[in-house]
């Protein structure tokens, strides 16, 4: 597909702005179905709760790697629904391998509720997966539920502070949004005493699969990045 041809599809999918039908469009664009995406929900998971690694972001990178690997399509898309449970998992993993009192049962629960946090939601719903899966992080920590009140605002203030970083990029970008996520979360944590886990620095290696990729504009592009 030319360049030309793909900026005049992509143009016809912003003029569709209802959410069923214009996941489908993009699917059928990328030649991708949900089956595709749905199949590795439980490898995705997995992974999570197996993981060693003290650093979330580090958990982030190999998961997405493994999965690229076995990814049975041509392109493995940049952008994807597993991005807002796949942001909470690692954060609470690595709390949990840093020796908080964290458990798998936590963890399961963080992906439950990301996975039914709706794709493309940053459009159709105003607000981005990335601060969802912060506000989780915070709700799971706090062991928080709808009854609680300053746990309750705290969560909210989690992912008021992460919307208000996304918000300043303008184009889309789930890995730039979940670092973001990761970073705030983080941030989040150290102030509620929570010091052993660490992030460093952030690169991306993805950008090469996103044509709207900011480059150098974005704070986590790696000149040389590649898929």
């Amino acid at each position: 597909m030319d360049e030309k041809t793909m900026k005049e599809k992509m143009a016809e999918a912003k003029k569709i702005y209802y959410e069923r039908d214009f996941r489908s469009y993009m699917r059928k664009m990328q030649g991708f179905t949900d089956e595709d995406f749905e199949k590795v929900v439980p490898l995705i998971k997995e992974k999570v709760i197996k993981a060693v690694e003290k650093n979330p972001y580090e958990i982030f990178q190999r998961v997405l790697k493994e999965i690229a690997s076995q990814w049975n399509k041509k392109i493995f898309p940049v952008h994807a629904d597993w991005h807002h449970y796949l942001v909470p998992g690692v954060i609470l993993s690595a709390m949990r391998n840093c020796g908080y009192d964290i458990n798998d049962k936590d963890i399961e629960e963080a992906m439950y509720r990301g996975e039914n946090f709706p794709g493309g939601s940053c459009g159709f719903a105003g607000t981005c997966g990335g601060a969802f899966s912060v506000g989780i992080v915070m709700s799971i920590v706090n062991k928080t539920t709808p009854l609680h009140v300053d746990e309750r605002a705290e969560s909210m203030e989690a992912v008021i502070e992460t919307l208000k970083k996304v918000k300043k990029y303008p184009a889309r970008c789930c890995k730039r949004s979940s670092y973001i996520a990761l970073e705030t979360a983080v941030e989040f944590l150290k102030e509620k005493g929570f010091d052993k886990i660490e992030i460093g620095k952030i690169e991306c290696i993805w950008s090469s699969g996103n044509k709207a990729c900011l480059g150098v504009k974005c704070p986590y592009f790696k000149k040389d990045s590649q898929d």
